[in-house]
């Protein structure tokens, strides 16, 4: 599992990337953004070898996410991979980042111990968990511990705008700044 790392600290972020993977468009700037005020930013490649998908471009989208998602995989990547490595580096607090596909990893991590915070920007945790996967977003949503911030674009899940499931659930431990004006990946 290779690790993108930028910027140096006690509190890391732990960057979770779109659909287009880790090679794509602004991931790598904005965590160096993120860094250049004082994060260690880690962007684990969880899809590996810079795999990603167009979704304008590619048909097997559905069974890539699938095959990329799946929490066991990913837990035991976090717990064996990425959190020695993000201690060895120093890290000592988490915060978890997430774009699209992201938006699952942050719900997934914001669920552990030794994270403080999770932000997911034009999310797309209910569409694979529910949709694709299987999943009660209900119970995703019950599990996290930490406080979150969604920030969902026009056409998003209706579960993660200001008066969702997610708001009924996570109360006050969420901040949803609802993105009307913008399309998903924004």
């Amino acid at each position: 599992l290779d690790i993108y790392k930028v910027g140096e600290g006690e509190k890391t972020i732990i960057w979770n990337y779109d659909i287009f993977g880790l090679n794509s468009g602004r991931t790598k700037l904005l965590a160096d953004l993120f860094a250049s005020k004082g994060y260690l930013v880690l962007i684990p490649d969880y899809y590996r070898n810079g795999e990603g998908r167009n979704p304008f471009q590619d048909k097997d989208i559905v069974e890539f996410i699938k095959s990329r998602t799946v929490w066991e995989k990913l837990h035991k990547d976090w717990e064996e991979k990425i959190k020695p490595f993000a201690e060895k580096n120093g890290a000592k607090r988490y915060g978890a980042i997430g774009t699209c596909w992201g938006s699952y990893m942050v719900m997934r991590l914001s669920a552990l111990e030794g994270f403080h915070a999770g932000v997911s920007w034009h999310p797309s945790h209910v569409p694979i968990a529910k949709n694709m996967l299987g999943e009660d977003v209900k119970s995703m949503f019950e599990a996290v511990k930490c406080p979150q911030l969604f920030m969902p674009a026009n056409g998003d899940a209706e579960e993660d705008m200001s008066n969702g499931l997610a708001k009924e659930v996570m109360g006050d431990k969420l901040k949803v700044i609802e993105c009307q004006d913008m399309k998903h990946g924004w």
